[in-house]
């Protein structure tokens, strides 16, 4: 067994990426963050890296997983804070402000394995996935709870010359100009997706959600995006919706180990995330609640 406050320093350094970050959640100082990794470290035979200033570790993860169950029960009974991750977009629209109880991530994951992973690996209690890239509703081990659907939308610059075309607009008139996208693999189920349609050609290299390395390239005012009504006032630049409609619906799920699925609160934290979803729908209809 580990201490509490120890293993939380080697989780929160896998989590958040950073000391500072670390810093900012747990209130220690860089000398200690850096004391328990390195006895977490020791305890585990695991090895640190750092890479573009952000952690990770390399070796048998078995025992620590184990481990991690073990400390995740006891933030569950109350003895934590239960750890709750967004995406980019979901992060602002639920968790900008404190949930108590709980607290939040960066909200910069680019691709959907890694909160994933971190999921699984109990590293953190709940996550808000987005669809179709979130897991199945048969996963042995995590349980899904859909929040709300909404349309996946297209955008591009007011400017952009696919406004003046005359005729109705057609997927093909859109894939004839570059459709920005996210490494290969980042989320693997709507990529086949929009690939099949002919978008998704404009590749990006972001590892971490920044404004003006995202919506910013849409700046040169031809490459059109895919988004939702969630996001569409985060670009920089004024982004007019495509008058196209797409097959894919989005939805935000939320998603933590099955055996806390009936835990009270659990039941508390879905309740709150649905309540911060009202003002939304009240001002967009067609984003659908799934209460």
């Amino acid at each position: 067994m580990v201490e509490v406050d120890v293993l939380a320093c080697l989780d929160y350094l896998v989590w958040l990426r950073t000391g500072e970050e670390v810093s900012k959640r747990l209130t220690l100082n860089q000398s200690t963050i850096s004391r328990n990794l390195a006895k977490c470290c020791d305890r585990f035979s695991l090895i640190p890296h750092k890479v573009e200033s952000e952690y990770s570790i390399s070796g048998e993860l078995d025992l620590l997983n184990l481990e991690r169950k073990v400390h995740q029960r006891h933030r569950w009974m109350g003895g934590r804070p239960l750890r709750i991750e967004g995406m980019f977009w979901s992060g602002r629209t639920y968790l900008s402000q404190p949930i108590e109880g709980f607290t939040a991530g960066n909200h910069d994951f680019m691709a959907v394995c890694q909160p994933l992973s971190l999921l699984r690996e109990a590293v953190i209690d709940a996550w808000i996935a987005p669809y179709p890239d979130c897991p199945d509703e048969d996963d042995p081990e995590i349980a899904s709870f859909p929040l709300c659907r909404f349309p996946c939308i297209l955008v591009a610059s007011e400017s952009h010359p696919l406004f003046s075309i005359q005729k109705e607009l057609t997927i093909d008139d859109i894939a004839a100009y570059p459709s920005l996208s996210l490494p290969d693999g980042a989320f693997p189920i709507f990529e086949a997706y929009a690939r099949s349609i002919g978008l998704w050609n404009s590749p990006s290299r972001i590892l971490r959600y920044k404004t003006e390395m995202w919506e910013g390239k849409t700046e040169d005012e031809l490459t059109t995006s895919f988004s939702d009504i969630f996001a569409l006032d985060m670009f920089p630049i004024r982004q007019r919706i495509l008058p196209v409609k797409l097959e894919q619906e989005f939805a935000d799920v939320l998603v933590i180990r099955r055996e806390y699925a009936n835990h009270p609160r659990f039941k508390v934290l879905k309740a709150t995330l649905l309540e911060r979803l009202r003002p939304w729908v009240e001002k967009y209809p067609e984003i659908h609640l799934c209460e």
